[in-house]
Order: C-alpha cells, then structure tokens, then sequence
C-alpha cells in the first residue's frame, strides 16, 4: 500500500514536464526509478535536484524516498506542503488550478497514507490521515478525472479502513457503504463492512457482507479468514474450524493460513 497512486501521480508530474525541459523529465524519471531500487539515494538525488531548481516533481520523488526509508512524518509533512506549494501556482488561474486537481489528490492520498504508517508509532498521526483521505476526497471536482468512480472507490475504502484504526466503527461502515455505491462488484468494500459490522456485533449484517463478497470473489482467503472469526464471535466453534481450515488447505504458505492456524490454536483454550 505504501505507494498506492504512484502511477497516477508520476504519469501527471511527466505530463506536467511535458512543457519544460527534456532534462527535467529525464530527472523524474530518474528519481522514481531511485525510489524503487534505493530510497536513501532517491532522497538524495532529489534534494540535489531541489536545490538546482527541480520544484515540486523533485519534492515529489523526495517525499517518496523519505517514505521509502521509513521517515514517514517527514514524508507527509513534505507531501502536504506541495499540494500547498500547488495551490499558490495553480489558483493563478482557473485552467492552473483545474490542471492540478488532479495531482493535488494525489499528492493528499498519499500523505494519508504516509501518515498512516507514521501511526503505527504514534495513533494520534491516524488523525492527520484522515484530514488528508477527507482532502483528497474534496479535491475530486468536475470533470478532471475519467475513473472518478474508481477513485472515489479506492479512497473511501482507504478512509474507512483508516476509521477501524482509529476505533470509528460507525464512521468505517458509512465510508465502505459509500464505496460500495460507488463499485458494488468489487468484493473489498463488503469484506472490510463485514469487518466493521463484527467490531460493533452486528454479526448478522458481517455475514451478509460476507456473503455477497463470497459470491463477488470466491474462496478469497480475506474472506474465508474473516467469516471465521464472525463464526467465533458468534460462540460457532465448528463453523469457524471448517472455514480457517479449508483456508489453510487451500493456501497454505499464505500469511492467511498462518493467521487461521493461530485462530484455530486460541479456537481450542
């Protein structure tokens, strides 16, 4: 997840190059090409670049490197601060500011997720991640994007696995039923609902997700690990059993199956 919407941004940086000089494509193609093999190098690169001009596709590719080598805060401090520095030169003028709306949601998901990992350390980061998926998600305006139900998708599963974290249960459920409005053929909006119904007991409502995710993408391991655990929250010992070990029997090298074959050890204290 950690370099979800890469590719759209790098494509957008390239094409918003595409006026200025060959050397400068070259150096973001360059950059990003750094943060995929070496992300200590990427970052250096880019501060170079920085300092001789490079703008914000170089503030970009730093950004990334820093998130590359763990310095997650740094990353998302930096990531806010382009689509600052975007604001003041794209709002000059209305085609500027449509032209980088694009990028400015972009730029926001992935501060979301930088400061999402940054809560792994420290939860109180989880909020920054939602004040930027809730940016991102106002940033999509008109018609700048030709996916923009995709996109919607994506962020508000990210946001509503985000709520999980952050204990938001209620807030969690809403952002998935969005998604799902959004793309209801996708399984991941029913599977992650289904998550949150079990947090808030609400078993039979986590089952029904569960169902139509099964039917959406059958034999899921995502989806048989967590019909399991709704069996066990709901005292079905047996039910559980049978699914976590017909996920262990069909992948059993999977971190699923390792997690079923720790339910299944806890199934029997």
């Amino acid at each position: 997840m950690k370099y979800l919407f890469l590719s759209i941004i790098a494509t957008g940086f390239l094409s918003s190059l595409a006026h200025g000089t060959e050397s400068d494509a070259g150096k973001y193609r360059k950059c990003m090409s750094l943060v995929d093999s070496n992300a200590s190098e990427a970052t250096i690169y880019a501060t170079d670049w920085i300092f001789s001009g490079g703008g914000i596709p170089a503030g970009h590719c730093k950004a990334l490197g820093l998130l590359g080598t763990g310095k997650a805060v740094e990353a998302a401090n930096l990531l806010e601060k382009l689509v600052e520095d975007m604001a003041i030169k794209g709002n000059m003028t209305p085609d500027g500011a449509k032209k980088n709306a694009g990028l400015r949601v972009q730029l926001y998901a992935q501060a979301a997720l930088a400061w999402k990992e940054a809560g792994q350390d420290d939860t109180s980061y989880y909020d920054k991640s939602y004040m930027a998926y809730s940016s991102a998600l106002s940033a999509i305006v008109g018609d700048v994007f030709q996916s923009k139900r995709a996109l919607f998708h994506e962020l508000y599963l990210a946001r509503g696995t985000l709520q999980i974290l952050r204990g938001q249960y209620k807030a969690a459920i809403e952002d998935f039923t969005l998604a799902i409005d959004k793309d209801s053929q996708q399984f991941e909006g029913f599977l992650q609902r289904a998550k949150a119904y079990r947090k808030r007991r609400m078993y039979m409502e986590a089952r029904l997700d569960l169902k139509i995710a099964a039917k959406l993408e059958a034999a899921h391991p995502g989806i048989l690990l967590e019909s399991g655990i709704v069996f066990r929250a709901q005292e079905k010992k047996s039910e559980a059993r049978r699914v976590w070990q017909e996920l262990i029997d069909l992948y059993p090298k999977s971190d699923y199956a390792a997690l079923a074959r720790t339910n299944l050890d806890l199934l029997d204290l």
